[in-house]
């Protein structure tokens, strides 16, 4: 990007232009190989989304490793770690939609607004297997790179800093441009040595160098949207004899004319895209950091695309797992939830029985798509396990076997049973999928298929409407007697043991999908398979988020069902966090509520019904709204839970006016009749 001058200095002002069509224009001149990859990604990305554009969004989160090279040649340009972390603070704001100004989206936009599902970390593991802050400092005798030397700032050779592996890492380049460019980035499919993004130091983070109107950090959101196979909203067609002839690929963001400078307000139409006119507060158009704040739900849908057919390895880079007290040696291990790190025992607060390492898909895709779907119920699913090993890249394998069990999902599921099939009333509670032996090298991961029936949902009939759902876990064995290889014995506590242990994840997952506002509803069973008795206690919490969660958007009615948890309503149900209605139902607007009833019998069950009712205060657009039911003990740790899911966003079988999505010949991206089809048509 670079910032452009007036003649006199006092009238100086900043615009945003982009250099990452320069760059790729550049490259697809000086390198045939480079074309033809382009060519192939474009077409897996349509073939992807026009495949699982209708799941709507992704279920799991991406966390993605960042090493941030600051190239610099005086003490100003070598940015403080405060700066840096403002950057990637947020990064993951506006690639969450948890960013402060989301709200600022128009109405008329709200309902496509989308959450990416993907966040940055800085890394903590070297392509050396060294332990790392994931920042490089260069002092380079280099004054200032310009736009002609952009990439000089990519190579040590050239006074700047070799990047890390792309497959890998996400490269950031922060240095001092004299010539204003502000930044680009490269899309994928380009020379390794090249990929990442690069980054002028005003235009970087929050605070120290950075400048206005560029310094909330929207340059670098703008830039890895290219990094992620985004185009300019626009369609880069300013220079063509017709403006409204090029695409972005995306069907909900307006045909619009040319790019947008400034902090632009109100309704400007263009391409005949009106009522609404042109999607100028979109992170791909030019507007200054103040006047960008959201992606489009067909946008995230192009990222999550590239990162499942062009930037794959990330999803299995060992970037973000630590190293300490040398080189680690093999260690089998699954991950809990999006920020386990593998430590024994797994210091996140985030539930145990949301692992990402276990997807189930209906039919055998989970390769492709590494996204978990709902079960079909008495027809064969395909459930897929990651498998990691924390040891150092290049390192000797470590072998053992991998066992898969399911079990009907309650809040309480003890350890081994039900999961060992000895639990069998009112109908057969748990047992064994398969196991399969595995060897994973250092550094290296792999995935493991199985094959699973499940049970027919109308034998659980006496669970209500809970009946078809299910839970999974994996277990890694590396001895054949016990502990099995678990740095902690395992007990009936199942929580504590996939805490402890980072060879033992677990999969509760309910997926409830909506196109509309309409009131959505769960059932959960609560019920207790011991013989032990303890007053149960059950906690309803909105994980964390810096934007809007679950109860700005509407409240919660909860209900009970099942002769024993009836009881409760006739003998008070206690706790806080929730007004008690004159029908016995509960009537919840915030996260944190607790609910106490008296102990439940030995092999008594009964479902709590758990309805969401938007209150119209807001347009929600495309999000995952996520809800944990969580049981604690007397010392109030958690024991058991199940994870809600709420997927808000538009219908993704929208009406296309061609078959033909256009060309692409690896240069330029042409639309077909000026249908912009291509991201979830």
């Amino acid at each position: 990007m670079a910032r452009t001058k007036d003649k006199e200095p006092s009238e100086q002002r900043r615009h945003r232009t982009c250099a990452t069509m320069e760059e790729h224009r550049r490259l697809a001149h000086l390198y045939p190989e480079y074309r033809r990859r382009r060519r192939e990604i474009e077409l897996e990305t349509r073939q992807f989304i026009a495949r699982y554009a209708a799941e709507g969004l992704r279920t799991g989160v991406v966390r993605i490793p960042v090493v941030v090279h600051v190239v610099w040649n005086t003490a100003a340009q070598n940015v403080s770690d405060a700066q840096i972390q403002s950057q990637i603070d947020v990064l993951n704001a506006d690639f969450r939609r948890t960013n402060a100004d989301a709200a600022s989206v128009p109405a008329h936009f709200s309902g496509v607004a989308a959450d990416a599902r993907i966040e940055f970390a800085l890394a903590v593991r070297d392509p050396n297997c060294g332990a790392t802050t994931g920042i490089t400092r260069t002092n380079t005798a280099t004054t200032g790179f310009t736009k002609a030397t952009r990439n000089n700032v990519k190579s040590a050779a050239t006074g700047g800093a070799d990047p890390w592996p792309s497959d890998r890492y996400l490269n950031m380049w922060v240095a001092n441009f004299t010539d204003d460019l502000l930044g680009f980035a490269t899309f994928p499919g380009g020379p390794a040595a090249l990929d990442g993004f690069v980054v002028d130091t005003q235009a970087f983070g929050t605070m120290g160098t950075a400048s206005a109107p560029f310094n909330l950090d929207r340059t670098a959101t703008h830039e890895i949207g290219h990094w992620l196979n985004l185009i300019h909203i626009w369609g880069d067609d300013t220079a063509l004899p017709d403006q409204c002839s090029g695409t972005d690929m995306c069907a909900d963001t307006p045909n619009q004319a040319d790019e947008t400078y400034g902090n632009p307000a109100g309704i400007r139409v263009s391409c005949g895209n009106g009522p609404n006119g042109d999607m100028y507060m979109n992170y791909m158009d030019y507007t200054d950091d103040a006047g960008m704040f959201m992606f489009s739900q067909d946008q995230v849908t192009r990222m999550n695309a590239t990162l499942m057919v062009a930037r794959t390895g990330l999803l299995a880079s060992d970037g973000l797992v630590p190293v300490s007290g040398g080189s680690p040696a093999p260690d089998l291990w699954m991950q809990d939830n999006a920020d386990d790190v593998g430590a024994e025992p797994d210091a996140s607060t985030n539930p145990m029985w949301i692992s990402d390492d276990i997807w189930v898909r209906n039919v055998a895709d989970g390769l492709a798509n590494q996204d978990h779907q709902n079960p079909n119920g008495e027809q064969t699913n395909y459930v897929y396990v990651r498998v990691r090993n924390r040891g150092c890249a290049g390192a000797a394998a470590q072998s053992g076997t991998l066992r898969l069990y399911w079990a009907k999902a309650s809040s309480s599921l003890s350890w081994p049973a039900p999961w060992d099939g000895s639990v069998a009333s009112p109908a057969l509670m748990g047992g064994l999928v398969g196991s399969q032996a595995v060897s994973v090298n250092g550094g290296d991961t792999e995935i493991v298929e199985f094959t699973w029936t499940p049970p027919d949902p109308s034998d659980y009939a006496a669970f209500g409407a809970d009946k078809a759902h299910f839970c999974l876990l994996a277990r890694i064995e590396t001895s054949a007697t016990a502990p099995f290889g678990m740095s902690f014995a395992e007990t009936a506590n199942l929580y504590a043991n996939v805490q402890n242990n980072n060879n033992i994840v677990w999969k509760n997952i309910s997926i409830v999908d909506t196109d509309g506002d309409g009131a959505r509803y769960a059932d959960v069973v609560i019920g207790r398979f011991t013989r032990e008795r303890r007053a149960t206690r059950l906690l309803l919490r909105t994980p964390k988020r810096r934007g809007f969660s679950l109860f700005d958007w509407g409240h919660l009615l909860v209900e009970f069902r099942g002769e024993a948890l009836l009881e409760w309503v006739k003998e008070g149900v206690k706790g806080d966090g929730f007004e008690r209605l004159q029908d016995g139902r509960l009537f919840i607007t915030r996260s944190g509520a607790e609910i106490v009833g008296p102990p439940l019998k030995a092999g008594s069950f009964g479902t709590v019904h758990v309805q969401f009712v938007p209150d119209g205060r807001r347009p929600t657009g495309a999000q995952v709204f996520e809800l944990d039911m969580i049981e604690l003990d007397a010392k109030g740790r958690a024991i058991g839970g199940q994870r809600l899911l709420l997927k808000t966003g538009a219908s993704r079988h929208r009406h296309c006016c061609t078959h033909d999505k256009g060309s692409f010949d690896g240069v330029s991206w042409t639309p077909k009749s000026h249908c912009r089809c291509g991201c979830g048509c």
